[in-house]
């Protein structure tokens, strides 16, 4: 394990986020690893701030020559999905809007495309696909056809048609250009290189947000299909060549487990959710009330922490929030997989639990701790209120922690 180091302080990240390609899902995994105050989230919103400026992390649904806007060049990173999966299940998210999402989409979208986007779900929803692609070719074609290609290709070619084969040149000459294409079908080979590009070490579990209603190729009648294939050729042949590379760079990455794992310095206040969260099993993490949180996304989640003295005795973190009582009665916590044994209380802001750290977690190594969170109870907000529109599975969340 060794020490964050100037991966994070030094090289801004991009992460091009393409629609329907898992992004939502590995925006927060991603984010997780800088300072929560260096992060641009929706870069593409018109009612936020637009250019990197100090960002160390950004992301939106923006094109390729966006990376030209940060005063250092970044490291690009994107995903590509299958053609045919991500243009159906885009076609399905556009008719699934719910009227608080389109509220949202207002303050991103320009007024034409927030339009474009109404127009979509009611006639999509009124004729059928057969129908929609026919007799609304101009309007589905611009949400629907060669999206990955012309995203890669970059603003310099805006003006071409969505099949104009200068599109694929320039999408592939700048996809040789990114420093990781992944692939949404190859995840958990995604997330390997990615961690070893970045010498994070392992990634995951990927927590699976922004799911697609109804997202089937069953549902869509063959003639419709056809049409969809023939509007997306040039995303077939990106995707195949970005395959082949992917698959180039997984045969040269050395087949040994990643044992190499970032930790985040202890200062006197300990770590809060701001600092880069070296670790796995956490959701993206969020502010409330004016201080930073980040809940669990899986009965079992990791964090690596260099203390500040080597092998503390004593364990302190605060939890802002836990599910249930059922939930925090079941919570464990080790240390270097050395089990805790654990005092609750209620304490200003939360939860406080405490404990004395045995001697043998620290006889590997003194100046390390990986934690390891135990919750075995887990629930979605949407199970406390059916309104709720949190379909997360989560059980407690993090606001600080000690080791003295």
């Amino acid at each position: 394990m060794k020490q964050a180091a100037s991966l994070t302080a030094e090289r801004p990240f991009f992460f091009l986020h393409i629609r329907k390609t898992a992004g939502v899902s590995l925006r927060g995994l991603l984010a997780n690893r800088f300072p929560a105050d260096r992060i641009l989230f929706q870069a593409h919103s018109r009612s936020g701030p637009q250019r990197p400026g100090n960002a160390l992390f950004a992301t939106g649904h923006v094109d390729f020559d966006y990376a030209g806007s940060f005063p250092i060049h970044p490291t690009i990173f994107t995903v590509l999905r299958e053609p045919m999966s991500r243009c159906v299940s885009a076609h399905d998210f556009f008719q699934s809007h719910s009227e608080p999402f389109f509220q949202t989409l207002a303050t991103e979208l320009s007024t034409d495309e927030y339009a474009a986007r109404r127009r979509y779900q009611e006639r999509a929803r009124a004729l059928g696909p057969k129908r929609f692609l026919g007799e609304e070719e101009p309007l589905a074609r611009y949400w629907l056809a060669n999206v990955q290609t012309r995203q890669l290709a970059g603003a310099s070619f805006a003006s071409l048609r969505d099949d104009d084969p200068r599109l694929l040149d320039a999408a592939l000459t700048n996809l040789a250009r990114i420093d990781l294409t992944g692939i949404l079908e190859r995840q958990a080979d995604t997330l390997k290189l990615l961690g070893r590009m970045m010498g994070w070490g392992p990634l995951g579990p990927l927590a699976h947000l922004n799911r697609t209603p109804r997202s089937s190729q069953s549902e869509l009648d063959p003639a419709s299909l056809h049409i969809l294939h023939s509007w997306n050729e040039l995303d077939l042949r990106l995707y195949e060549e970005a395959h082949r590379l992917f698959e180039h760079r997984l045969a040269a990455s050395p087949s040994a487990e990643d044992k190499v794992q970032l930790a985040a310095p202890l200062g006197a206040d300990g770590f809060t959710p701001d600092q880069p969260l070296h670790g796995a099993g956490w959701h993206e993490r969020e502010r409330h009330e004016g201080r930073w949180l980040c809940w669990n996304s899986a009965p079992s989640a990791t964090l690596n922490l260099q203390p500040a003295t080597p092998a503390p005795r004593r364990f302190q973190c605060l939890l802002s929030h836990v599910f249930n009582e059922h939930a925090l009665n079941r919570i464990g916590i080790a240390i270097n997989d050395r089990p805790l044994v654990l005092r609750k209380r209620a304490a200003e802001g939360g939860i406080l639990i405490e404990s004395d750290i045995p001697a043998s977690a620290w006889a590997a190594d003194p100046a390390h701790a990986v934690l390891t969170f135990q919750c075995p109870v887990m629930g979605s907000p949407q199970d406390l209120d059916p309104n709720s529109s949190d379909a997360r599975q989560l059980g407690f969340a993090l606001a600080r922690v000690l080791l003295d």
